[in-house]
């Protein structure tokens, strides 16, 4: 047993760094690239159907859509590509360990499209078969983990279990799948490497087995003990470095709020990374035993990476080490860079797939600061809330501004209409003084500031004021967002529904929402609102289903207490608008707690 596990650690050492180096860059970039095509199929397939939304109650409907079928099709269909290059990849690589031969990472990542083109053109349509048959097993902890995670794939499983009578039958079928492609995961040397058709490399596979099946099976079981072990306390250490960094380096008002978004980037990447674990421990497990039991055929020596560069000028001068360095060097970063923008900027491509129901702070977070201010919108940022809800209003000479009341009495202090004043007068005016001496000279700043200010930064809910004397008022709120490339990144609402109407002639892409003060009657006919915000006191079930039912989402507004909210998530609403996001997030992760020391941020992390 010792033999065969140590030849396996010896075999992924050899070349462990240029392997860990390939392993994280091919498998991060493949998933967001995935994540990306299935958001574009998701979005492309809502809109052909009518559909702004998918929810449990039009989820059925988008499936059996042709559009849907042929779109999965094409997803799955990457996936196995993707899959199967880094395969090849890793069965590649350590040939050349086993021979003592270093890699670079750019060297598995050729050898892995070769190898794979190659089998791909002797094999035919019948790879997919390798690939489909032997993907279950040794993907097995990455869609564990990511199915947990992303909401879509959870609510596919849970349809798929109350759809079926039986639980034990579910069991089964995971059981026969797994113990298959269980077996199938031994062909893969003789598919890949020798060239061998899918039926001979599987039989050859099971001959390997069965000769060796009770060494093989003790050791394949204490190598995914000792993966999964390796797994646990690297998550566990990545979670207790995460808290600390929380807990030394964010401000108490927002601790707890960033634990929960950091932790969340972390579960989604522990999916990636548990993957990434089980793959490379499983293939060179295989592949060793494939080694020590079979006589291998002389494979012909293939061209590496380096070989191929050694044409250019520069790559000759710098020479291989420092050449393959640098394109290493290269590589991180460009990967290191493009997941540290997804952080920074709030990306919502994950949360798009994975968030339940989202956070938005009422007035830009009016609680903490000058409602309708930079600084109110510093601290949404600051708070992790999904989205920050403005209103926009129209000055005398045609301006727009944030402001929530028609008079500037209450921010202002001064006894005046919006539409009776300029531009100039208003900038003139102080919008934090009345709120606290801390915020005196807080300015009430124009939407075009605060479009440039949130982008990239923050998603808004713009609500435009409808006071009478502002007709004009949606084409210039539309002109700017198509200015500021804002319309992927926030929602246009209203009181008024005509307003809405010439948002969707002008601007159809722009997603609206009708805020309505209570609830009655149908809302089948209102097309041109994407979702309806709704005072959460006149919000039921029955509103709910009804609206999910008609692919349009449901807004509440404005929940500040923590019974309130548990209420709202538990009605399965889709965004909750407060003037406390953070008390929120606390009561959606199932926590009340007040304490924010470090034992609580562990908490708030491991979901304890």
């Amino acid at each position: 047993m010792k033999k065969i596990l140590k030849q396996t650690w010896k075999t992924i050492r050899y070349n462990i760094r240029s392997l860990l180096i390939f392993e994280a860059g091919y498998r991060a970039a493949t998933f967001f690239l995935v994540m990306q095509l299935v958001r574009f199929f998701v979005d492309f397939s809502l809109k052909q159907q009518g559909f702004s939304y998918l929810t449990a109650e039009n989820y059925k409907e988008f499936l059996q859509y042709p559009l849907s079928v042929v779109f999965l099709a094409l997803v799955f269909l990457v996936i196995l590509i993707f899959y199967f290059v880094e395969v090849a990849a890793l069965l590649c690589g350590f040939v050349y360990s086993a021979k003592e031969k270093k890699l670079y990472a750019g060297d598995f990542f050729i050898l892995g499209i070769k190898k794979t083109v190659s089998f791909f053109r002797h094999s035919k349509v019948s790879w997919l078969v390798c690939a489909a048959c032997s993907g279950p097993f040794l993907a097995a902890y990455f869609l564990v983990r990511e199915i947990s995670y992303i909401q879509i794939l959870e609510f596919t499983a849970r349809q798929i279990y109350k759809e079926i009578k039986s639980p034990m039958l579910i069991y089964g079928f995971l059981g026969v799948l797994l113990l298959i492609s269980f077996l199938f995961v031994f062909a893969l040397p003789y598919c890949i490497l020798e060239k061998k058709k899918n039926w001979q490399g599987f039989l050859s596979g099971m001959k390997l087995f069965r000769t060796h099946w009770k060494r093989i099976l003790l050791d394949f079981c204490f190598l995914h003990v000792f993966m999964l072990l390796f797994i646990l306390i690297t998550y566990s250490v990545v979670m207790l470095i995460l808290a600390a960094g929380v807990f030394f380096f964010k401000p108490e008002a927002v601790k707890i709020s960033s634990i929960f978004i950091y932790s969340e980037y972390v579960n989604m990447a522990l999916g990636i990374y548990a993957g990434g674990v089980q793959l490379i421990g499983s293939i060179a497990f295989v592949y060793t035993v494939y080694t020590k039991f079979h006589i291998q055929p002389k494979d012909e020596e293939e061209h590496l990476f380096y070989k191929k560069m050694e044409q250019y000028f520069w790559y000759s001068k710098l020479g291989r080490r420092k050449a393959a360095g640098l394109l290493t060097a290269l590589f991180v970063l460009l990967e290191g860079i493009y997941f540290g923008f997804l952080v920074i900027n709030h990306d919502t491509t994950l949360s798009h797939l994975a968030a339940d129901t989202e956070i938005t702070a009422h007035r830009g977070g009016a609680w903490k600061a000058p409602e309708n201010t930079i600084s109110a919108l510093q601290y949404t940022i600051d708070s992790g809330a999904d989205y920050a809800e403005i209103d926009v209003q129209e000055t005398k000479d045609g301006e727009l501004i944030l402001l929530h009341d028609e008079s500037l009495k209450r921010t202002a202090g001064v006894k005046k209409n919006v539409w009776d004043m300029t531009l100039k007068q208003v900038e003139k005016l102080d919008a934090g003084a009345s709120f606290h001496k801390n915020f005196r000279g807080e300015k009430i700043p124009e939407f075009t500031e605060v479009l440039k200010f949130c982008k990239g930064r923050l998603d808004l809910n713009i609500e435009i004021k409808y006071n009478g004397k502002n007709k004009g008022i949606v084409n210039k709120v539309v002109r700017a967002i198509k200015e500021n490339h804002f319309e992927d990144h926030c929602v246009v609402t209203s009181m008024n529904y005509q307003f809405l109407k010439q948002i969707k002639k002008t601007a159809p892409e722009i997603r609206t929402g009708y805020i309505m003060t209570m609830t009655y009657g149908g809302v089948q006919g209102m097309e041109a609102a994407d979702f309806f915000s709704v005072k959460h006191t006149y919000v039921d079930e029955k509103f709910v289903t009804q609206a999910h039912a008609l692919g349009k989402e449901v807004h509440v507004w404005t929940v500040n207490y923590k019974g309130d909210a548990k209420r709202m998530l538990d009605m399965g609403v889709d965004n909750i608008i407060t003037d406390d996001p953070i008390m929120v997030r606390k009561v959606q992760n199932r926590e009340s707690g007040s304490s924010t020391g470090y034992v609580e941020l562990l908490r708030y992390a491991f979901r304890f």
